[in-house]
């Protein structure tokens, strides 16, 4: 089992402010922890209701590429799969994941293991609220999570801003 492991169905994040932005998760009956993000910078924290922090930063200005640490030890990195490509490549410990679009939704996002099972679906949450539903399939560590959101959510924006 991993430490941190999630093995809830569903969790909701709720978006509250504007240019630093605070991103609660939480289940029907907790909340998992907090996220805050700095928009003009693309990077963040994470703090767990267990008291883990992560921190989450866009590792190359030019490229769209990311990193997770947990007491300055890189844990993730994500890399976008081409200069045209909505999808990452995540790179998770020791294991391999994939994050693209399409779902069972109009703009879900799934991430897929390495033998292409659909593990954890991203859902935006009903119009005029930010942030999102997500769907686990399978037991997950929340780092891993925190990051794919974190991927999720910048792609959003790109969206937003070019439509």
């Amino acid at each position: 089992m991993n430490r941190g492991a999630i093995t809830v169905d569903q969790i909701v994040v709720s978006v509250s402010g504007t240019f630093k932005t605070e991103h609660v998760f939480s289940t029907t009956q907790q909340v998992l922890g907090k996220m805050a993000l700095n928009a003009a910078k693309s990077e963040g924290f994470f703090l767990g209701a267990d008291k883990s922090q992560l921190a989450l930063k866009k590792a190359s200005f030019w490229k769209s590429v990311y990193e997770l640490t947990q007491e300055d030890q890189k844990i993730g990195t994500a890399s976008s799969k081409g200069v045209f490509k909505r999808a990452f490549d995540i790179q998770f410990e020791d294991r391999s994941f994939e994050l693209k679009p399409g779902g069972s939704k109009l703009r879900s996002w799934s991430v897929r293991n390495s033998q292409g099972v659909v593990v954890c679906e991203f859902l935006p949450r009903k119009s005029l609220k930010r942030g999102a539903r997500i769907r686990i399939n399978a037991e997950l560590p929340m780092s891993l999570i925190v990051l794919c959101y974190l991927l999720v959510i910048k792609r959003w924006q790109e969206e937003s801003s070019a439509g």
